[in-house]
């Protein structure tokens, strides 16, 4: 009876060390791929240059959508115009 209980109490003790276990390699293996995933985005945001985000006009000489925050820019009768490219905003008629 006693020796029943001490294995009973020696597979619970094991089951929940080896459960911990699991649990803390599980926990650390997460936490690297999401540090990783993290700095990928950040190098890959950072490398290119460009922005990311914001509103898209179209290029005023070949329709080209891009950002309103482009160093290509102009006006034409008045209104603001929007180049993707130097050649573009040389080519276009002022």
């Amino acid at each position: 009876m006693v020796r029943a209980l001490l294995y009973i109490l020696t597979s619970i003790f094991a089951i929940t060390f080896i459960r911990m276990v699991i649990g803390v390699l599980t926990r650390g293996v997460g936490d690297l791929i999401n540090a990783e995933m993290k700095n990928t985005s950040q190098t890959s945001q950072r490398s290119s240059g460009m922005p990311t985000q914001g509103e898209l006009k179209p290029c005023a000489k070949c329709g080209t959508y891009i950002l309103a925050s482009t160093r290509f820019r102009g006006t034409s009768k008045g209104e603001p115009v929007y180049f993707c490219s130097d050649s573009c905003q040389q080519a276009f008629p002022a």
